[in-house]
């Protein structure tokens, strides 16, 4: 080292004991010393240092360390900064002379901000030294606490962008090495730092707050704790009189996120508070801070801020909507920052639930955070999630709904300039949908298509390509939309040149008649608006104006030749000439659209053809738009004749027919133009009909008529007698038919010169044709013959020749051609002695009822009733291709409007399928009806079609049915399976018609309107007759029978079924009134009537006893309706064999031992919660049967806690019994079955069928409790009519087995109140009673013995002998007729026999018993008759008894005229009292003799009315029982 240092500093050193009062001479001195000790190096040897104490000592003086002059400062402090590195690591002075140095060199840093100052440099080199050689960690040693908070202040306040990044760099090394080595870093100097960060801090550089934030993101490990107890103590509010309280925590937590997450690790959990509490002003503060951090660029979600991110998303679903849009902002900011982030899915998926808000600002919001995302990044959405956005097309709100449509086309706009369309192709098809819509209509929807769809840089051959593949894509509903479009400019167009002609002559004695004409094109016009009325009011407006600048451009927006650039350019000076605050503005926006060619132009129509011939795979979409462009705007195909006569003669059919349907269309316009071109192409038109194949003859003579219009069919003549001439040679013989056909519709002046000579030709030549059907039978469908192709065409020909265009009324020989069609779908051909195949003879038959629809809409009422259900049943065929065909014809014409609704029928005459397609499509003409039927109450109809209530189909369905041909003989049939089919087709007809949803589902439940016009159609049928055979008279009152059942079940309110009805006309042709039959009945035939009279009346009397009156039939018995109320129309009635394994298994040991009860039903418990959950998802239970184990039999009515949980298990004695005496019809067999099924057994009521007759004027009133559930999902259905007494014998006792609900019957209502339900206590005791069994369909009739007014139970006497504890209220019963009153007996009609005579009869009765015992077998029968709900039973299991009696002779109450028994069974009543009167009743005395019971049957009398049930129970019950 060189020895000029020391030597320098010596000198220095020795100066400055004195220093020199001179400032410069002091500077100078000073920086020689600098520049001295600059040139040492660290920690050099002993000798070195020694000769530098003098100096070291020297620039420590006090008046050196204190001077006044800042740069005489600097220049110390540079100096002891070098020598404190010099001499490190030992301390060059003690603790005070470092402290001072160290003030000295940190207010040196305040001058770091005059960056261009003679002594930055300085500067920077003392504080890059101290950042190098980590001095600083010296001021810890010292504890100058207040020094480094000093220093942190100075230099965020001096940290400038202009700043080095050494500078900054330094600043961040000297700050993180204090904080890193700090053991206890304190609240002031953390405060400092935090007090940096924020966005809002305007006294803040952005340096410093980077500084800061560096700092932390180094020191994050270090820092946790205290920023978490800073954030904690703000978050609390304990900081509002510290100094905390000037610092803004949502500011630094969002700081802090984006340096160092994990520093906020404490924190999140007190986040997630604030985005769930109660205040809203925080949980606002919150949401938006939570968001901030999740959007910021580039910075993806750390995991452990997962469960705040989730937090974050729920609050979607907050009560406020001020906090869910904000959500909604920064979950878009979210996806604009970073498209591609890992949470994107979430994000997406939380918006897509938020698009069915009950509010329509979020629901919009939506809308536009998904279509700004979509338009920003187009991949980062999927087109899935679009079409999730496009169903708010359909939103109840209209601001959602055109939102929606605007966002739509930008998103599809965006794609076309992306070159990314094929996802998004289906957009405009959803646009053209809206128009549909009464809010939207064509004003909005063409407003998108002219002006939002394509970029506005597209060329026309873009968008032609554009169109071209729409077209493609386009369904027949979305191409309906478009020529509707199109079809009302067309209308416009020709009313607004009509006014335009009209306002030139505006002026002469004619005025007011020119007015006249002027306000009927303005009303015509209107209605091309949305709103009709106010566009009325705009256009006389709009004949105010005199600026002739408006006229002219709206004569040049008609003009067919403007260009798409010129249309824009003249809408757009238009709209400026009237200005955006004239009130024609937003009028003259959409009119300008609407009358010009902007959507599609001339230059559209060259480039389509040019498309075309470059791209053939194009082909059909590009005809497509041609024939629909000559529909409506067939001047754009003006100056193209050349080009279409070109393509007439190319190969391809379907250019062929492409370019005739254009000429049909287009033909008047094109034919002025066609010059020398005329006689080709006649020629070619010509050649196509005589020639040409089937399809295309039949628009070639459409395009010949339309081309030579003027000419008064002469080509058209010259064509005919060819067609006759080619007919006789029998040449080309399909498109011959097929030409004449047109011909005939056509021009029916020029068919009939030879039309006998046709007719004659087709009938003989060619329906009079046999063909022998080959050896093999052929089966397929597409194999018909040659000749059968030729029939069908000479079918369709006489069909077209009854079916002018013009004066079709005026047609004779209808008559013939439907008896003709009459025998094809008899025979399958035209006469019963030709001979064909049975595959020709369907075709035939097929073709002949396509025939009978397309006549019905001219000549409806020539057609018989008889070929009308011929033509029907068409659609039970055994062919299925015959009956698609069909019934899609059928939908197609009624869709269309151009079929009568009455041939709905034929979706319901097949009884035996069931295919849903077909389902849709009647319910599709239903909803069709029931939109039009709004529509006209809404008066929203456009009068241009009749509206026709569906019901209406009802009246024709009932009539088809009762003359089907599998229609059961409702006189000899008494199978109720019989019927079902029926059944089933009309409950799905009645269900179809309620009200559903805006998606066009049916509803459930038939509403009050819907029930009064079914009922009223049934009451008009029942006051009918059977118009063509008054046998089937019966077969239309047995259907209206089944339909008044289901619209029962289907009512929403029974009420509404009680409701007054109304007249309605029948079909005269189907029914005749019973009215206007006795006003056409003659005298004679009265007075024979009178004769008869007296028989009549005892007819009538015993239908009355039947339950039977006018219109009315045995179907209407409530044994039948509750048959049909059991059936699940829904459910699959297959078991699953997997099931009944699974539950054997479940109730079998492991050792094949049995299970005891309380196991089994635990089990069978969670069989049926499994099972319900199947019910939830749609799939429906299977009844499961198994064997039961003897425990089971043993238990059954032991442990009803058990079975009071398991509430959906039903039992039932599966097995059967052989015919026996009634004594021994309720033995038991040991290997019973049990029934299980997992649905929840429901009551429900029956009404009677008789509409007219309320439930509380019949004295056999059946009572029920009100059920809501009436799906009938319950019961199986039954295998066989067990209301029949054959079916009892067979079977065996029909109370065998255990009651089950019976769901699906409708609610039973009481007009008399609470006087009814006192008829349900004591005033029923002693009367006689019939309670239904639902399980067995069937009455069971017994004696009502006493009644618990505490538990609102009766007990009831079978005649069979067993008891029964019954909540009546719950159950379905009717009193037995004739059945005596209980009268009130006197206190000795009250008092018990003498012990005598009743001891008497006990002994005989014991006798009795005893004798039969030995004599026969006696079954226990253990259990009370089938509860409907298990009760709570003794604990311990009691013996069963069963007591033989015979029948007193006095027992007048008990015996019936309808139920004779030689003896009465009692069964032993043991669970009827509750556990603590089970124990009251065993401490009784043991003496008590068991004759008692016989006593008690004896005579009734000994059972008051008064009488208590515990006191009737102890009569009944063994005196030798124990618990």
């Amino acid at each position: 080292m060189s020895q000029k240092p020391l030597i320098l500093l010596q000198d220095v050193g020795s100066k400055l004991q004195n220093p020199p009062p001179n400032k410069d001479a002091l500077i100078r001195l000073l920086k020689q010393a600098t520049s001295s000790l600059s040139e040492l190096e660290q920690s050099p040897p002993k000798e070195v240092l020694k000769s530098m104490q003098p100096f070291v000592h020297a620039i420590v003086k006090p008046e050196l360390l204190k001077h006044h002059d800042k740069e005489v400062k600097l220049l110390v402090a540079a100096c002891t900064c070098e020598i404190t590195r010099v001499t490190a690591p030992e301390a060059p002075y003690d603790d005070g002379v470092l402290k001072d140095i160290f003030h000295l060199i940190v207010s040196t840093f305040s001058g770091l901000r005059d960056t261009k100052g003679p002594s930055y440099g300085r500067r920077v080199t003392i504080l890059e030294m101290l950042a190098k050689y980590r001095l600083c960690i010296v001021m810890l040693d010292l504890e100058c606490d207040d020094l480094i908070n000093e220093m942190f202040t100075t230099f965020f306040a001096v940290a400038s962008d202009v700043h080095s990044d050494s500078v900054i760099t330094s600043m961040k090394t000297i700050m993180a090495v204090l904080l890193e080595e700090n053991e206890d870093i304190n609240q002031d100097l953390l405060l400092i730092i935090l007090s940096i960060l924020g966005r809002d801090k305007k006294a803040t550089t952005t340096a410093a707050r980077k500084l800061a934030m560096s700092v932390i993101g180094q020191c994050a490990v270090k820092l946790e704790p205290g920023i978490k107890h800073v954030i904690v103590k703000s978050m609390s509010g304990e900081a509002a009189s510290s100094s905390l309280s000037q610092i803004n925590y949502h500011e630094i937590i969002y700081d802090i996120y984006r340096c160092a997450p994990q520093a906020l690790a404490g924190i999140i959990p007190y986040l997630s508070g604030e985005l769930l509490t109660d205040k809203l002003d925080v949980r606002l503060k919150a949401v938006k801070l939570v968001g901030d951090l999740f959007s910021i660029p580039g910075c993806s979600i750390p995991d452990m801020f997962h469960p705040l991110f989730l937090d974050f998303l729920k609050r979607l679903t907050d009560r406020v909507v001020e906090v869910r849009i904000s959500v909604l902002e920064h979950i878009k900011l979210c996806m604009l920052s970073t498209p591609s982030r890992s949470e994107s899915p979430q994000l997406i998926a939380a918006l897509c639930d938020r698009l069915l808000d009950y509010d329509e600002s979020i629901r919009q919001k939506v809308v536009e955070v998904v279509s700004g995302i979509a338009c920003r990044e187009l991949s980062s959405v999927s087109p899935n999630t679009i079409k999730l956005v496009a169903d708010r097309l359909r939103d109840k709100s209209l601001l959602v709904k055109k939102y929606t449509m605007e966002r739509l086309s930008d998103i599809y706009l965006t794609s076309c300039t992306k070159h990314m369309s094929d996802g998004y192709i289906w957009i405009p098809g959803r646009l053209l949908r809206c128009f549909y819509d009464k809010d939207f209509r064509s004003d909005t929807v063409e407003y998108i298509l002219s002006t939002s769809l394509f970029p506005s840089e597209f060329s026309v051959k873009d968008k032609v390509r554009m169109w071209v593949r729409l077209f493609s894509k386009f369904d027949k509903v979305e191409i309906k939309a478009l020529e509707k479009i199109l079809e009302q400019k067309q209308r416009l167009q020709l009313e607004l040149q009509k006014y335009l002609s009209l306002r030139k002559m505006f002026k002469g004695s004619d005025a007011l008649e020119v007015k006249k004409k002027v306000m009927a094109c303005f009303r015509f016009m209107s209605h091309c608006f949305t709103d009709p009325t106010k566009a009325e009011s705009d256009f006389l407006l709009l004949h105010q104006l005199k600026d002739a600048n408006v006229w002219k451009i709206l004569t040049t927006l008609l003009d067919p030749t403007t260009s798409s650039l010129q249309s824009f350019k003249a809408r757009d000076e238009l709209l400026k000439i009237v200005g955006q605050k004239h009130p024609l503005y937003g009028f003259l926006s959409i009119l300008s659209i609407k009358c010009s060619y902007i959507l599609f132009n001339k230059d559209y129509v060259n480039d389509i053809i040019l498309e075309m011939e470059l791209n053939r795979s194009s082909t059909q979409s590009c005809m497509n738009i041609l024939v629909t462009l000559a529909s409506f705007s067939p001047l754009l195909l003006s100056g193209t004749e050349k080009d279409l006569v070109h393509l007439l003669e190319d190969d391809n059919d379907i250019i062929k027919e492409g370019v005739l349907h254009i000429l049909a269309k287009a033909g008047g316009v094109i034919r002025k133009q066609l010059g020398e071109s005329s006689s080709k192409l006649d020629l070619l038109l010509e050649k196509i009909c005589l020639e040409g194949s089937w399809r295309l003859a039949k628009h070639a003579v459409l395009a010949l008529a339309a081309i030579t219009k003027d000419d008064e069919f002469k080509s058209l003549s010259v064509l005919y007698k060819k067609l006759v001439d080619m007919l006789e040679k029998k040449t080309h013989l399909p498109s011959v038919l097929q030409s004449l056909g047109c011909t005939a519709q056509i021009a029916m002046p020029v068919f009939e010169t030879q039309e006998a000579k046709i007719q004659n030709f087709i009938k003989k030549d060619i329906l009079g044709c046999s063909e022998k059907a080959s050896d093999k039978t052929k089966e397929s469908w597409d194999d018909r013959t040659e000749l059968c192709s030729l029939k069908i065409y000479g079918i369709k020909t006489l069909v077209k020749s009854c079916l002018p265009m013009k004066d079709a009324h005026l047609r004779v020989g209808i008559d013939e051609l439907i008896k003709d069609l009459n025998n094809i779908l008899t025979f399958g051909e035209i006469s019963k002695d030709i001979e064909s195949s049975r595959v020709d003879k369907a075709h035939l038959k097929l073709a002949s009822a396509k025939a009978i629809l397309r006549l019905s809409r001219h000549w409806d009422n020539k057609i018989p009733v008889d070929v009308f259900y011929l033509a029907l049943r068409t659609s039970v065929f055994e062919f299925p291709e015959a009956k698609r065909l069909f019934l899609n014809k059928v939908h197609q014409y009624i869709k269309g409007r151009s079929l009568d609704l009455k041939y709905a029928c034929a979706f319901l005459l097949d009884l035996n399928s069931h295919q849903s397609v077909q389902k849709e499509k009647l319910n599709d003409i239903i909803q069709m009806c029931l939109q039009g039927k709004a529509r006209q109450v809404s008066g929203q109809s456009d009068g241009k079609f009749s509206v026709v209530h569906p019901e209406y189909i009802l009246q024709y369905l009932i009539h088809a049915l009762a003359h089907h041909p599998l229609f059961p003989n409702i006189d000899e049939c008494k199978e109720l399976k019989a019927y079902e089919p029926i059944y089933r087709k009309l409950y799905l007809f009645l269900s179809m018609l309620a009200h559903g949803d805006e998606n066009g589902k049916p509803g459930s439940t038939l509403k009050k309107e819907e029930v009064i016009s079914v009922l009223s159609i049934l009451g008009s049928i029942r006051k009918s007759e059977d118009a063509i055979d008054t046998n089937m008279s019966k077969n239309l009152y047995a259907i209206c029978d089944l339909c008044f059942l289901i619209t029962k079940r289907l009512a929403q309110k029974q009420e509404d079924l009680e409701e007054p009805l109304v007249h309605v006309s029948l079909p005269q042709g189907l029914y005749v009134s019973h009215d206007k039959k006795v006003e056409n009945e003659t005298e004679k035939d009265k007075k024979e009537k009178n004769k008869t009279e007296k028989d009549e009346k005892v007819a009538d009397k015993d239908k009355k006893e039947g339950m039977k009156t006018e219109g009315h039939t045995w179907l209407g018995e409530p044994s039948v309706v509750a048959h049909f109320d059991s059936l699940n129309i829904e459910a699959n009635e297959s078991a699953d064999s997997v099931i009944i394994d699974d539950l054997m298994k479940d109730i079998e040991d492991t050792d094949g031992n049995e299970v005891p009860l309380g196991k089994i039903l635990e089990r069978l418990k969670a069989r049926g919660a499994k099972d319900r959950k199947l019910v939830k998802t749609g799939s429906s239970p299977v009844p499961v049967s198994v064997p039961v184990p003897p425990a089971v039999q043993n238990n059954s009515n032991k442990d009803n806690d058990n079975t009071n949980n398991v509430d959906n298990i039903v039992l039932s004695n599966g097995h059967e019994i052989t015919k026996a005496d009634e004594k021994h019809k309720r033995k038991r067999i040991p290997n019973q079955t049990i029934s299980v099924s997992v649905v929840k057994r429901q009551k429900s009521t029956v009404l009677s069928v008789f509409d007219d007759i309320k439930m509380s004027d019949l004295e056999d009133g059946i009572h029920t409790k009100e059920d809501g559930n009436t799906d009938g999902s319950d019961l199986e259905n039954p295998k066989k009519d067990v209301n029949t007494d054959d079916n009892n014998k067979k079977s065996g006792p029909v109370r065998k087995r255990k009651r089950a609900s019976v769901a699906g019957l409708i609610k039973c209502t009481s007009t008399q109140g609470e006087n009814k339900k006192s008829q349900h206590t004591t005033d029923l005791i002693g009367r006689r009673i019939k309670i239904w069994w639902p399980k067995d369909k069937e009455f069971y009739e017994g004696l009502v013995k006493s009644y618990d007014h505490e538990k609102n139970r009766h007990v009831v006497l079978y005649n069979d002998g067993d008891v029964e504890v019954l909540h009546l209220d719950k159950e379905r019963w009717m009193l037995v007729k004739n059945s005596p009153k209980p009268t009130k007996r006197n206190k000795s009609s009250k008092s018990p026999r003498s012990k005598k005579g009743s001891s008497k009869k006990k002994n005989e009765v014991t006798d009795a018993f005893k004798e039969n015992k030995e004599s026969s077998d006696i079954y226990l029968s253990s259990m009370i008759r089938s509860k409907r709900a298990p009760r709570k039973s003794t604990r311990q299991r009691r013996k069963r008894l069963e007591y033989k009696v015979e029948k007193p002779e006095d027992l007048d109450d008990i015996s019936d005229s309808q139920h004779e028994h030689e003896d009465l069974t009692f069964s032993k009543v043991d669970t009827l009292d509750s556990e603590e009167e089970a124990e009251n009743r065993f401490s009784e005395p043991e003496s008590e003799n068991v004759a008692d019971v016989s006593g008690l049957v004896e005579d009734e009398a000994e059972l008051s009315d008064d009488m208590p049930l515990s006191v009737w129970k102890s009569q009944v019950r063994k005196p030798n029982e124990s618990k």
